[in-house]
Protein backbone atom coordinates (compact mmCIF):
# COMPACT_ATOMS: atom_id res chain seq x y z
CA UNK A 1 0.00 0.00 0.00
CA UNK A 2 1.42 3.45 -0.97
CA UNK A 3 0.69 6.33 1.55
CA UNK A 4 0.52 9.92 1.04
CA UNK A 5 0.60 12.00 4.19
CA UNK A 6 0.49 15.87 3.51
CA UNK A 7 1.01 18.76 6.15
CA UNK A 8 -0.86 21.66 4.81
CA UNK A 9 -0.01 24.90 4.74
CA UNK A 10 -1.32 28.19 2.80
CA UNK A 11 2.79 29.45 2.43
CA UNK A 12 4.46 25.76 2.48
CA UNK A 13 2.43 22.40 2.10
CA UNK A 14 4.61 19.39 3.31
CA UNK A 15 3.93 15.69 1.79
CA UNK A 16 6.04 12.16 2.44
CA UNK A 17 5.11 8.94 0.31
CA UNK A 18 5.40 5.95 1.99
CA UNK A 19 5.41 1.78 0.74
CA UNK A 20 3.62 0.22 3.64
CA UNK A 21 4.00 -3.75 3.44
CA UNK A 22 4.13 -6.73 5.96
CA UNK A 23 4.05 -4.23 8.99
CA UNK A 24 7.39 -2.00 7.37
CA UNK A 25 7.24 1.27 5.45
CA UNK A 26 9.79 2.49 3.32
CA UNK A 27 10.05 6.11 2.50
CA UNK A 28 9.61 6.59 -1.50
CA UNK A 29 9.52 10.38 -1.62
CA UNK A 30 9.27 13.61 0.38
CA UNK A 31 9.54 17.23 -0.18
CA UNK A 32 7.48 20.51 -0.40
CA UNK A 33 4.90 22.79 -2.61
CA UNK A 34 5.36 26.23 -2.22
CA UNK A 35 4.18 28.92 -4.32
CA UNK A 36 5.70 31.94 -5.29
CA UNK A 37 4.96 35.06 -1.73
CA UNK A 38 4.41 37.61 -4.26
CA UNK A 39 1.24 36.15 -5.93
CA UNK A 40 -2.64 36.76 -4.75
CA UNK A 41 -3.56 34.09 -2.19
CA UNK A 42 -6.01 32.66 -4.60
CA UNK A 43 -3.27 31.95 -6.95
CA UNK A 44 -1.31 30.19 -4.38
CA UNK A 45 -4.66 28.00 -3.55
CA UNK A 46 -4.24 26.85 -7.61
CA UNK A 47 -0.89 26.36 -7.45
CA UNK A 48 -1.14 24.54 -4.36
CA UNK A 49 -3.95 22.29 -6.37
CA UNK A 50 -2.50 21.88 -9.39
CA UNK A 51 0.97 20.38 -8.01
CA UNK A 52 -0.41 18.67 -5.61
CA UNK A 53 -2.31 16.80 -8.58
CA UNK A 54 1.06 15.96 -10.00
CA UNK A 55 2.34 14.40 -6.95
CA UNK A 56 -0.66 12.36 -6.80
CA UNK A 57 -0.20 11.33 -10.51
CA UNK A 58 3.41 10.77 -9.88
CA UNK A 59 2.81 8.33 -7.06
CA UNK A 60 -0.28 7.16 -7.22
CA UNK A 61 -1.12 6.70 -3.78
CA UNK A 62 -3.87 3.99 -2.29
CA UNK A 63 -4.66 6.40 0.43
CA UNK A 64 -4.03 9.56 1.73
CA UNK A 65 -3.66 11.07 5.33
CA UNK A 66 -3.90 14.44 6.16
CA UNK A 67 -3.10 16.37 9.38
CA UNK A 68 -6.07 18.53 10.79
CA UNK A 69 -6.37 21.82 11.27
CA UNK A 70 -4.51 23.35 14.76
CA UNK A 71 -6.46 25.25 16.55
CA UNK A 72 -4.10 27.25 18.64
CA UNK A 73 -2.63 29.41 15.61
CA UNK A 74 -4.21 32.65 15.27
CA UNK A 75 -7.53 34.00 13.58
CA UNK A 76 -6.12 35.16 10.30
CA UNK A 77 -3.76 32.50 9.80
CA UNK A 78 -6.49 29.73 11.14
CA UNK A 79 -8.60 30.79 8.27
CA UNK A 80 -5.70 30.38 5.33
CA UNK A 81 -5.04 27.47 6.69
CA UNK A 82 -8.14 26.19 6.20
CA UNK A 83 -8.65 27.88 2.15
CA UNK A 84 -5.48 25.87 1.96
CA UNK A 85 -6.52 22.60 3.36
CA UNK A 86 -9.52 23.31 1.15
CA UNK A 87 -7.74 23.46 -2.50
CA UNK A 88 -5.91 19.90 -0.94
CA UNK A 89 -9.01 17.93 0.13
CA UNK A 90 -10.78 19.01 -3.36
CA UNK A 91 -7.64 17.88 -5.31
CA UNK A 92 -7.93 14.52 -3.43
CA UNK A 93 -11.28 14.37 -3.95
CA UNK A 94 -10.82 14.99 -7.24
CA UNK A 95 -8.38 12.36 -7.58
CA UNK A 96 -10.94 9.66 -5.56
CA UNK A 97 -8.82 8.98 -2.73
CA UNK A 98 -9.66 7.40 0.22
CA UNK A 99 -8.88 10.37 2.56
CA UNK A 100 -7.99 9.97 7.03
CA UNK A 101 -7.15 12.65 9.15
CA UNK A 102 -5.40 12.86 12.30
CA UNK A 103 -4.84 15.63 14.85
CA UNK A 104 -1.40 17.13 15.43
CA UNK A 105 -1.04 15.26 18.83
CA UNK A 106 -2.47 12.14 17.74
CA UNK A 107 0.70 12.17 14.73
CA UNK A 108 3.21 12.87 17.30
CA UNK A 109 2.11 10.66 19.77
CA UNK A 110 2.30 7.79 17.01
CA UNK A 111 5.95 9.00 15.84
CA UNK A 112 7.29 10.08 18.88
CA UNK A 113 5.46 8.27 21.77
CA UNK A 114 4.12 12.06 23.08
CA UNK A 115 1.50 13.89 21.67
CA UNK A 116 3.53 17.02 22.99
CA UNK A 117 6.77 16.52 21.20
CA UNK A 118 7.88 19.69 19.20
CA UNK A 119 8.89 19.68 15.20
CA UNK A 120 12.91 18.84 15.93
CA UNK A 121 11.81 15.88 17.47
CA UNK A 122 9.41 14.36 15.30
CA UNK A 123 12.36 15.39 12.55
CA UNK A 124 14.22 13.56 14.63
CA UNK A 125 12.63 10.20 14.95
CA UNK A 126 11.65 10.43 11.06
CA UNK A 127 15.67 10.61 10.44
CA UNK A 128 16.23 7.80 12.77
CA UNK A 129 13.51 5.75 10.78
CA UNK A 130 14.81 6.90 7.38
CA UNK A 131 18.12 8.14 7.06
CA UNK A 132 18.75 12.05 6.91
CA UNK A 133 19.93 11.64 3.51
CA UNK A 134 16.57 10.63 2.26
CA UNK A 135 14.64 13.50 3.90
CA UNK A 136 13.78 16.95 2.67
CA UNK A 137 15.48 19.10 5.22
CA UNK A 138 12.18 20.95 6.22
CA UNK A 139 9.85 19.82 9.20
CA UNK A 140 6.61 20.75 6.71
CA UNK A 141 8.43 17.56 4.68
CA UNK A 142 9.28 15.57 7.73
CA UNK A 143 5.91 16.18 9.36
CA UNK A 144 4.06 14.87 6.17
CA UNK A 145 5.96 11.79 6.46
CA UNK A 146 5.36 11.38 9.96
CA UNK A 147 1.56 12.04 9.06
CA UNK A 148 1.76 8.99 6.47
CA UNK A 149 3.55 6.73 9.31
CA UNK A 150 1.26 7.41 11.71
CA UNK A 151 -1.99 6.06 9.25
CA UNK A 152 0.45 3.35 9.02
CA UNK A 153 0.56 3.09 12.73
CA UNK A 154 -3.17 2.89 12.91
CA UNK A 155 -3.00 -0.04 10.44
CA UNK A 156 -0.65 -2.21 12.21
CA UNK A 157 -0.59 -1.14 15.49
CA UNK A 158 3.33 -0.89 16.56
CA UNK A 159 4.95 1.59 15.18
CA UNK A 160 6.59 -0.08 11.82
CA UNK A 161 10.23 1.49 10.60
CA UNK A 162 11.75 1.52 7.32
CA UNK A 163 12.30 -1.68 5.52
CA UNK A 164 14.49 -5.01 5.52
CA UNK A 165 13.40 -5.74 9.48
CA UNK A 166 14.87 -2.22 10.10
CA UNK A 167 12.11 -0.81 12.44
CA UNK A 168 12.97 1.27 15.17
CA UNK A 169 11.94 -0.90 18.00
CA UNK A 170 14.14 -3.31 16.54
CA UNK A 171 17.07 -0.46 16.64
CA UNK A 172 16.19 0.49 20.05
CA UNK A 173 16.77 -3.13 21.03
CA UNK A 174 19.76 -3.78 19.25
CA UNK A 175 21.32 -0.28 21.01
CA UNK A 176 20.17 -1.63 24.17
CA UNK A 177 22.45 -4.53 23.91
CA UNK A 178 25.02 -2.49 23.20
CA UNK A 179 25.67 -1.10 26.00
CA UNK A 180 27.98 1.86 25.53
CA UNK A 181 26.18 2.24 22.17
CA UNK A 182 22.69 2.34 24.15
CA UNK A 183 24.31 5.17 26.34
CA UNK A 184 25.30 7.59 23.33
CA UNK A 185 21.90 6.97 21.76
CA UNK A 186 19.91 8.02 24.88
CA UNK A 187 22.05 11.05 24.99
CA UNK A 188 21.08 12.02 21.27
CA UNK A 189 17.69 11.30 21.98
CA UNK A 190 17.95 13.85 25.68
CA UNK A 191 19.74 16.34 23.75
CA UNK A 192 16.80 16.56 20.71
CA UNK A 193 14.56 16.43 23.85
CA UNK A 194 12.93 13.01 23.04
CA UNK A 195 11.55 11.24 25.99
CA UNK A 196 14.12 7.99 26.38
CA UNK A 197 11.18 5.68 27.82
CA UNK A 198 9.50 5.97 24.60
CA UNK A 199 12.33 3.33 23.79
CA UNK A 200 10.41 0.96 26.46
CA UNK A 201 7.26 1.31 24.92
CA UNK A 202 8.56 0.34 21.68
CA UNK A 203 10.18 -2.11 22.11
CA UNK A 204 7.65 -5.68 22.34
CA UNK A 205 7.42 -6.60 25.86
CA UNK A 206 8.69 -10.47 25.70
CA UNK A 207 11.79 -8.79 24.54
CA UNK A 208 12.48 -6.06 27.46
CA UNK A 209 14.64 -6.45 29.55
CA UNK A 210 17.21 -8.62 28.02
Amino acid sequence: MIILGIDPGSVITGYGVIEHQNRKNKLLRCGTIRPEKDVSFSQRLLFIYDHLLEVVSDVSPDEVAIESVFYGVNTQSLIKLCQARGAILTALANSDLPIFEYAPREIKKAVVGRGGASKEQVQFMMERLFGKKALADTFDATDGVATALCHAHQKTGPLAGAGNGNNLADKLEALQKEGRGANRFNEKLKQAGVDVKVRQRLVPPHKRGR
